[in-house]
C-alpha cells in the first residue's frame, strides 16, 4: 500500500473506553500496569487469576519453562482466552540472564501479548532493561546470607531459598524476616551442607521488575493510543529499524538509525519515517571507521 498517511496519536481512544483489559497474572502485575493503561485508553483493568500461570514454569525451578517467552505469554492468553468472550486480554512473561548484547551483565528481558479477543488479533510489545536485581549464591554459612541479604536490600526484595540451585528437593519463598530467613538457611545447611540463595524474580516481591513493569504498562499505552490513518486500527507503531545513518566526516554508514518503518497489525499498512533523531548525518565519534 502506499498514500499520502499521516502518523495520528490519540489519547483516550474512543474505542477503548469502558471495555474491559484482563491482564492474566498470579503474582500482581495489575498493580504495576494498570495506572498508565486505564489513564492513557480508558480501559478498566482487571486481573485474571483464574490460570495457574505457574504450570508454565517457574522461576524457583520447580516446574521448568518449556516455551520461549513470547510463545509463553502467547500461552497464557490461549488459555485465558476460554473464560473471556469480550474485550482484551494482557499476559506477560519476564526472563533474566545475561544481557542479549552485553553479555557480563545482567538483563531482564519482558514480552507483552495483547491479544483482542473478538477479533483474534495480537498485539505484542518487548522491552530489555538493566535495571534489574538477578542474583544468586551458594550458601555456606549463616554470614554469607546475611551479607547477601543486606547487598539486595531486603526485606523490600525478597528470596528465595533452595536446596540446590537447580532441581532443589526444598524450596521456601515469600520469607519476610532476616531471622526466618537465617533459621531456614540453617535447616538447609543441617540437611544438605550447603543450599542456594537468589533474588526473588516474581513481580509482587522484586522492585526492579515492578518498574520494568510499569514502564512497560507506559510503552503499551502508548501503542494502543497510536492509529492507523489508513484503516483507523490501534497499534500502529515501529516494526523495523534502519541502520546506517552517514558519518559527517567520511560518509560511511553507521549503526545509527536512519529510518524507522511503522506498520499496520490489522490491514499490513507501512509507512516509513526517516532520521527519527532529527538528523541526516552522524557524529564521527559514533563512526567505526573514524573511531575505531
Amino acid at each position: 500500500m502506499s498514500a499520502p498517511i499521516t502518523y495520528r496519536h490519540l489519547h483516550y481512544p474512543a474505542f477503548f473506553s469502558g471495555k474491559e483489559l484482563h491482564i492474566v497474572t498470579k503474582h500482581q502485575k495489575h498493580l504495576y500496569l494498570q495506572p498508565a493503561l486505564s489513564a492513557k485508553t480508558g480501559l478498566i483493568c482487571k486481573p485474571f487469576t483464574e490460570i495457574d500461570t505457574d504450570l508454565l514454569g517457574t522461576f524457583s525451578g520447580e516446574v521448568d519453562r518449556t516455551l520461549p517467552p513470547l510463545d509463553c505469554a502467547r500461552e497464557k492468553c490461549r488459555q485465558a482466552a476460554a473464560y473471556i468472550t469480550d474485550g482484551y486480554l494482557l499476559a506477560s512473561e519476564g526472563s533474566f540472564g545475561p544481557h542479549p548484547a552485553l553479555g557480563f551483565i545482567a538483563a531482564g528481558e519482558e514480552w507483552f501479548v495483547f491479544y483482542d479477543v473478538a477479533e483474534k488479533k495480537e498485539l505484542v510489545v518487548r522491552d530489555v532493561t538493566l535495571d534489574t536485581c538477578f542474583r544468586g549464591e551458594k550458601i555456606t554459612d549463616e554470614a554469607t546470607c546475611i551479607a547477601f541479604l543486606e547487598s539486595i536490600a531486603f526485606p523490600e526484595q525478597k528470596v528465595i531459598l533452595k536446596s540446590t540451585q537447580q532441581q532443589p528437593q526444598q524450596v521456601y519463598k515469600d520469607l519476610t524476616s532476616v531471622s526466618t530467613v537465617v533459621e531456614k538457611v540453617k535447616e538447609l545447611l543441617q540437611a544438605f551442607g550447603t543450599c542456594y540463595i537468589e533474588t526473588d524474580m516474581r513481580a509482587m516481591n522484586n522492585p526492579a521488575r515492578q518498574r520494568h513493569l510499569a514502564q512497560l504498562g507506559e510503552m503499551l499505552a502508548s501503542r494502543l493510543c497510536s492509529i492507523c490513518s489508513y484503516c483507523g486500527w490501534y497499534g500502529f507503531a515501529v516494526t523495523l529499524v534502519e541502520r546506517g545513518l552517514p558519518c559527517s566526516w567520511c560518509g560511511s554508514a553507521t549503526d545509527s538509525v536512519q529510518s524507522e518503518v511503522l506498520s499496520c497489525v490489522n490491514c499490513g499498512f507501512e509507512q516509513e519515517h526517516l532520521f527519527p533523531a532529527g538528523k541526516q548525518q552522524e557524529d564521527p565519534q559514533f563512526c567505526n571507521q573514524c573511531n575505531p
